[in-house]
């Protein structure tokens, strides 16, 4: 398989403990933690293991998250002629 983007929602009920194992097993298994959000975690693994984390005690859910084919807008500050003179 190859390496993804997952996102791992932990329950509302798991300790400390419980999310500290499920952090420890996507770095176990060769993952990188991306984001940490509240309870919700963007890691990127090998989606071979999505199983394994899922079975987690404390995982609510774990999904695909695809960002492909989206492009980010450019921003570009324009300053008009006036400004670009008081400077």
């Amino acid at each position: 398989m190859s390496v993804e983007s997952h996102m791992i929602r932990i329950s509302d009920t798991a300790s400390q403990s419980q999310i500290q194992e499920i952090l420890k097993t996507v770095l176990g298994v060769g993952g990188r933690i991306e984001m940490v959000a509240g309870r919700t975690v963007i890691a990127s693994f090998d989606s071979a293991y999505a199983g394994v984390i899922k079975k987690k005690k404390g995982v609510a859910l774990v999904g695909g998250v695809n960002f492909g084919g989206r492009k980010v807008p450019k921003i570009v500050k324009r300053v008009s002629g006036k400004e670009r003179q008081d400077s």
